[in-house]
């Protein structure tokens, strides 16, 4: 037998293969050689055994291997676009049990997998064609890479006697795609597909989850397989923390006067664990956007979204805690603010030996990159939390719990409503939480962003996991639309809010034929203050007031809605509200509301270098100001 080198991939295994079939013998060395250029480990770390053959394969094309594959991994959905480069695979789906989807372009495909995978949990899965195709989903890739998104691209790509040539659309793949991917890999022959295919979902789904591409060049996927091809590769066992790293966890929590739980989304599948935790240790919980709804926002011990525009309670919490307890979270600048001023009661609690910083993450290599933890988790912090909870002690926490719920009544959430009876993002925003809060265990927003993405987390009240879907790392307008049809798509049975604005909702609303070729269901609220209003506030407090290139033109959203055959209608008036919002959440099919806003600010603010005590609240600066504060540094990117 053979045993593999680490790191070795699918093409060295076929050069492996085809040397021992022609006596050729490869040194443990000349494998690792070959897969130097791989970006992530091979799968296959377990001796391979030279077993019979599996030729069950044999005489099917490349493109049938792909489809095979896909249903093999479990693919119920794909979503796409055709071209003459992926033609090959896309015609396997023409009596395929894999259902296709083709949105009205690549960014768009590539979003609505996000959506997909974000409301599901299910890798999602994207085709396009070579050249243009694969560089519009670049955006997406680097979106779900930057969220932890689990999902696989595949592109087609020009012969392979034709690449690097400057073919009609050929672009580098790879190359593009590598900085943006977890694992970017071209097949080179028909025996290796299936194999690769294999990996690729196993590479997507482990560890921290993310993107992978595969560049299939056409005559590979129009060749057809002799013979067995690359086996499937045996998995790695996961990594799981020790039991003294866990009591020493324990030992902290029954240590600190003022422990928190800082959530991200690393926790969204251990939501029964995550509440047992919180409730057995009686310690309160806050948490990113993604981790939205893993705890209940109702609950006392919820301090809801921290960060940039989070609640102004849980940055207190967060600055007077001598815990910090991160479970599947990062560390992002948005939720820390100027690191010199994160959490100094917790750095000092740390240096006294009395609490400090415990980290949970699956991927070690977050570890001291932005915080350095007083205790480093790894693994799986599910898995983790399951060991935990047996060992926790409950402790009364009297003096921490009153001064939490203290900030939340001296801080809550607000704003200011027009007197003359307009209305704000937030009023509809509000409204909308009132009106589906009878369905919400059934509910998922998806959103753009912007003012209304903030707002949306600050109004919303989240009780279920993968209940919000959501651009986070990157920021990309543009987004919402074809998430919630990624979203609608994977759970038919839920009601999927799109609350978008008017600028991000410009940029991808070619997809209503998308919503209307498969006549979902998706409640479609546009916030409408005719500006990108989020870039407008800050072009007013870091330049000047001079607003360059943030007002909008816009179509008659209601017209263009009714042009697809959708119903809609507009509101600009908060004696119309409750009608207009009983209206949107009792229709039945596609339907299309443009709320006619008055630009406003997103408070709460941590400016850009200051701490996440340091805040503009409700009522302290208002978008009508003449003269704004004086702010110093970059405005926020």
């Amino acid at each position: 037998s053979l045993t593999p080198v680490c790191g070795c991939d699918s093409r060295s295994w076929t050069m492996l293969r085809l040397a021992r079939r022609s006596g050729t013998v490869q040194t443990q060395h000349s494998l690792a050689a070959l897969a130097a250029g791989r970006r992530w480990k091979s799968a296959l770390t377990a001796p391979y055994e030279d077993e019979e053959e599996d030729l069950r394969f044999s005489g099917l094309t490349g493109g049938q291997l792909v489809h095979e594959a896909l249903v093999e991994c479990g693919v119920q959905h794909v979503f796409g676009y055709s071209g003459g480069a992926n033609l090959p695979i896309l015609d396997q789906f023409h009596k395929s049990p894999i259902t296709f989807v083709m949105n009205r372009s690549e960014q768009c495909c590539g979003h609505a997998a996000e959506g997909y995978a974000r409301a599901s949990g299910r890798v999602g899965v994207v085709l396009t064609t070579s050249g243009p195709g694969l560089t519009n989903i670049i955006t997406p890739l680097q979106d779900a890479k930057g969220d932890s998104t689990p999902m696989v691209a595949l592109s087609g790509q020009v012969p392979m006697a034709a690449v690097g040539t400057d073919a009609f659309q050929e672009c580098l793949a790879v190359d593009l795609t590598r900085p943006c991917t977890k694992w970017s890999y071209q097949v080179r022959s028909i025996e290796e597909v299936r194999s690769v295919v294999h990996e690729a979902f196993h590479v997507a789904s482990s560890g921290k989850p993310g993107p992978v591409h595969i560049d299939l060049p056409k005559d590979v996927m129009t060749s057809v397989l002799r013979g067995a091809g690359v086996p499937l590769h045996m998995l790695p066992p996961p990594i799981t923390p020790s039991h003294e790293v866990i009591q020493e966890v324990a030992r902290l929590l029954s240590l600190a006067k003022k422990p928190i739980l800082y959530v991200g989304q690393g926790a969204v599948g251990g939501r029964k664990e995550l509440r047992a935790l919180a409730a057995k240790a009686n310690v309160p919980v806050t948490t990113t956007l993604h981790a939205m709804g893993v705890f209940d926002e109702e609950d006392p011990l919820s301090l809801h979204m921290l960060g940039m525009h989070g609640s102004a309670y849980a940055n207190f919490a967060i600055q007077e805690s001598d815990l910090i307890v991160a479970i599947g979270s990062r560390f992002d600048d948005r939720t820390t603010g100027a690191l010199v001023h994160y959490a100094p009661e917790a750095r000092k609690a740390h240096e006294e030996g009395r609490g400090g910083f415990v980290h949970f993450d699956i991927e070690p290599s977050q570890f001291g990159r932005v915080v350095q933890p007083t205790v480093a988790v790894p693994g799986d912090c599910v898995a983790a939390m399951r060991m935990l909870l047996p060992i926790v002690e409950y402790k009364e926490r009297s003096d921490w719990l009153n001064r939490c719920a203290s900030l939340k009544q001296s801080f809550p959430f607000s704003f200011t409503a027009p007197s003359d009876g307009r209305i704000k993002t937030q009023t509809v925003i509000a409204a909308l939480n009132e009106g589906f809060k009878p369905q919400r265990e059934k509910l998922v927003v998806s959103t753009g962003v912007g003012n209304h993405q903030m707002m949306s987390c600050q109004f919303m009240r989240w009780s279920e996991p993968r209940s919000i879907v959501s651009s986070g790392s990157l920021g990309t307008m543009g987004f919402g639309l074809p998430a919630a049809i990624g979203a609608q798509v994977a759970q038919p049975d839920k009601i999927v809010l799109l609350i978008d604005g008017d600028s991000s909702f410009n940029m991808t609303l070619n997809d209503l034929g998308t919503v209307k070729e498969h006549q979902l269901p998706i409640k479609m609220a546009i916030m409408n203050d005719g500006a990108q209003q989020m870039v407008k506030v800050w072009q007013k407090l870091f330049f000047d007031g001079r607003l360059v290139a943030t007002d909008n033109v816009n179509p008659d959203f209601v017209m263009l809605a009714q042009a697809y055959g959708f119903e809609a209608f507009s509101c600009d008036n908060i004696r119309d509200l409750p009608a207009a919002v009983e209206r949107f959440v009792n229709a039945k099919g596609p339907i299309l509301a443009d709320f006619r806003t008055v630009p406003d600010i997103c408070l709460p603010m941590v400016a850009p270098g200051k701490g996440l005590q340091e805040m503009f609240l409700p009522g302290s600066i208002t978008f009508d100001d003449e003269v704004m504060p004086e702010m110093t540094g970059d405005a926020p990117s």
